[in-house]
């Protein structure tokens, strides 16, 4: 084999027309070139996929052709839209006679897209120009911003490390996230000082003294995906957070807030846990109950059988007053049981109603050690009056507020010390007027005093505690001195004894001779 020089007629099949035709028909791309003429543009080539690209009439074919035929023609296709096709024929020759290089891309009214690059031909002598159907392309790249819209506007984040665990994306969500600690998300950060970051500066949970072992751990499930984690940070927030490995090396990771879940959950399980505890505090009172009435009842029954049988004696006899003096005290029992349960009730129903009225303190006051004097007696309890009476009035409901005079001191009582003293005592400081109910009995720690401040609250079980009642007494006390507007305090030491205040508004205090006609 040998060279040999190319001959004429070889030179000019490579120059044939047609072969050039036939070849520049083949491809995938469109193009024309236009030359200028004399001043005018004239097409002088046209390829078969510009022909298809923006469906030419036959005769287009035929070359060459005034470059103004193609313009017009898509302009009263309306390709251009709908202005005026003549204004767009001129403004559009004026600026393809500039012979300037040009790109732009049309959408077609059947939605095909078409990059469009003009290019000039060497000394100006007009222009070729390629035509590349980008329809899929386009729509990919809609797609992908349509995409990205929904996850930045999403509240999950989401951030991608390639297969050399490089950064390359992070959604707004993410930004905001890490708005704290902004270096964690610069692009080209690896994933393990991604987290050392994060960790250093303060995002990750309280786990001083221990950063190494989390990171470690955190990147070992990086590496082998697990499922999601619950992660509580420093700064309070609680979030969710997904590891997935792409098939391509990729890792993605997800993270969502889920900060009002927890709260939720903690709500719903202080919920649960205080149901449970109504549900054991309702179960000791029906035990509790169930022992303070029929105590009382089976005294009743009890004495009064004897009376029937005769076994008592006579009516008059000392054995049946005995008796009788026992029905009539457990009978009296059972009545403050009921009322203690019917005043709660009601109360707790917001149906109680105060019938108001000026109060004389030293009347209040001796009324109540008399009504408590008995059951001090039997106690061997003292009970006094304590310091000089202030000499204005109070202006309450007296039924409600001898209530809960009653309840403190028959309370105080039951809880004292043989030969102790149980005081009571009224109070002014600053207009307004204070009761103060004082023992020195047993006492009580400081955590079970809202305990003993609950409906049924007792200390201690119907099984244990040494002391007769369904735990009403001071609740009552608490609501009564709030349906005056006063505050009820307890203050209370284990042996030593209890001091319990209440301190009523300065409006209720009024002059000593003050009536509801002055």
């Amino acid at each position: 084999m040998h060279n040999s020089a190319i001959n004429a007629e070889d030179s000019s099949s490579l120059a044939d027309l047609t072969f050039i035709q036939t070849s520049l028909d083949a491809m995938q791309q469109g193009l024309s070139i236009v030359r200028l003429i004399e001043g005018e543009l004239i097409v002088i080539f046209l390829n078969r996929r510009a022909a298809e690209l923006f469906d030419m009439p036959p005769d287009f074919y035929n070359l060459p052709r005034p470059f103004e035929d193609f313009i017009r023609l898509f302009a009263n296709r309306d390709d251009y839209g709908p202005d005026d096709p003549e204004m767009y024929v001129r403004e559009t020759l004026e600026h393809a006679k500039t012979l300037m290089p040009h790109s732009y891309k049309r959408t077609r009214p059947d939605g095909t897209v078409i990059e469009i690059v003009r290019t000039p031909l060497p000394e100006r002598q007009g222009f070729i120009t390629t035509y590349t159907d980008i329809t899929e392309r386009e729509h990919a790249l809609n797609n992908s911003e349509i995409l990205m819209q929904a996850l930045n506007r999403t509240r999950v984040g989401m951030i991608i490390f390639d297969a050399d665990a490089k950064l390359i994306f992070f959604s707004t969500q993410m930004q905001e996230f890490n708005k704290l600690v902004p270096a964690s998300l610069e692009l080209g950060i690896s994933f393990e000082d991604y987290i050392r970051t994060c960790v250093y500066g303060g995002l990750m949970p309280r786990i001083e003294g221990h950063e190494d072992d989390w990171i470690a751990a955190r990147l070992k499930r990086f590496n082998a995906p697990e499922g999601p984690i619950e992660v509580k940070r420093h700064d309070d927030v609680w979030l969710m957070i997904e590891d997935v490995k792409l098939e391509n090396g990729f890792n993605v990771i997800f993270a969502t807030d889920i900060t009002e879940l927890k709260k939720s959950q903690k709500n719903l399980l202080e919920s649960m846990e205080h149901a449970e505890s109504a549900n054991r505090t309702k179960t000791e009172f029906l035990a509790n109950m169930s022992h303070e009435l029929r105590t009382p009842l089976n005294s009743v029954i009890g004495f009064s059988e004897l009376l029937l049988t005769g076994v008592g004696g006579d009516i008059g006899s000392e054995r049946a007053i005995e008796y009788l003096t026992d029905i009539n005290l457990s009978g009296r029992h059972l009545l403050r049981l009921i009322s203690d349960i019917l005043d709660i009730s009601k109360i707790e129903a917001d149906e109680m109603d105060l019938d108001e009225e000026p109060v004389s303190l030293r009347a209040l006051s001796d009324e109540c050690l008399r009504m408590t004097e008995d059951r001090a007696q039997r106690a061997g309890v003292r009970i006094a009056l304590i310091g000089a009476l202030p000499a204005q009035q109070i202006y309450a409901d007296p039924i409600r507020l001898k209530q809960i005079i009653l309840n403190l001191m028959t309370n105080a009582i039951k809880f004292s010390h043989p030969d102790h003293t149980v005081g009571l005592a009224w109070l002014i400081d600053d207009q307004s007027l204070i009761l103060e109910v004082r023992d020195t009995g047993i006492g009580m720690p400081e955590a079970s005093i809202a305990v003993a401040l609950e409906p049924f609250g007792q200390i201690a079980n119907s099984f244990t505690r040494d002391h007769e009642g369904a735990g009403l007494g001071l609740p009552i006390c608490l609501r009564l001195a709030e349906l005056h507007g006063a505050q009820l305090e307890i203050e209370s030491t284990c042996d030593v004894g209890t001091t319990v205040r209440v301190t009523f508004p300065p409006e209720r205090t009024i002059p000593e001779n003050y009536s509801v006609n002055n």
